[in-house]
């Protein structure tokens, strides 16, 4: 839980100066405290809602889901009682991405998928149905762990059976994706990778920090194409 509050130091301002290039956010409120001031968030899988909580206080109105009750009933919580203040801002709900893209097509400026595909099967259907949500013209950003000898070592056997940073057999190596074959399935839905930061974890100093290298984690921003009637 502690590498997940210290990832909010780099994956937070991560959408919000992908939001602010993207030209979708109000001049006015670029350098204020309520920069996504306007702008509608989707998260999924948002757990107990440690970056939704987040994107609030910087003005955005923001919707988590999440399939763990248990989670969302503690996001619920901590947001009742530690941040009242965001409740016209914040809302959870206990919802699969499938069924939440039925009824919310094109609605939102940014889907976040933060620290969940290495836990996803069926990627494609996942990533798709967040694409559905999106506006035109909307970004869809991801962090996850990169499919690699040093990942799993460093970051899996040594996080989970030695530093005990997960539980153990919380990551498997069928699941983790690299950011190639994440691009790969964007593409295919009409989104275009626009940045790709590799990104890793100091346990010592519960930091994370952006490196040159995508060998460890990784994060990505791609853009729903507005499509274009053909002549």
């Amino acid at each position: 839980m502690a590498a997940l509050h210290a990832l909010n130091e780099i994956r937070v301002p991560l959408i919000r100066d992908g939001l602010v290039a993207r030209g979708t956010v109000k001049p006015n409120y670029i350098n204020t405290t309520k920069v996504l001031d306007g702008q509608s968030i989707l998260e999924v899988g948002c757990g107990a809602g440690l970056l939704t909580e987040q994107l609030g206080r910087l003005g955005a109105q923001v919707t988590g889901i999440d399939l763990g009750e248990v989670l969302i009933n503690t996001a619920r919580s901590h947001l009742s009682d530690c941040s009242p203040e965001l409740c016209s801002k914040v809302q959870y709900k206990v919802e699969p991405i499938d069924q939440h893209a039925k009824t919310n097509g094109d609605l939102y400026d940014a889907v976040i998928v933060s620290e969940v595909l290495e836990h996803v099967d069926d990627k494609v259907a996942l990533l798709e149905a967040c694409v559905r949500t999106l506006k035109p013209g909307g970004s869809i950003f991801i962090t996850t762990m990169n499919k690699t000898l040093p990942m799993w070592l460093g970051g899996v056997v040594i996080g989970e059976y030695v530093l005990n940073l997960a539980p153990k057999g919380t990551h498997h190596w069928d699941k983790m994706i690299a950011p190639l074959d994440v691009q790969r399935i964007l593409d295919t839905m009409n989104c275009q990778t626009v940045l790709i930061n590799g990104s890793t974890y100091d346990f010592w100093r519960n930091t994370w920090r952006w490196i040159n290298s995508t060998q460890m984690c990784y994060a990505l921003q791609a853009i729903k194409q507005v499509q274009t009637e053909c002549s």
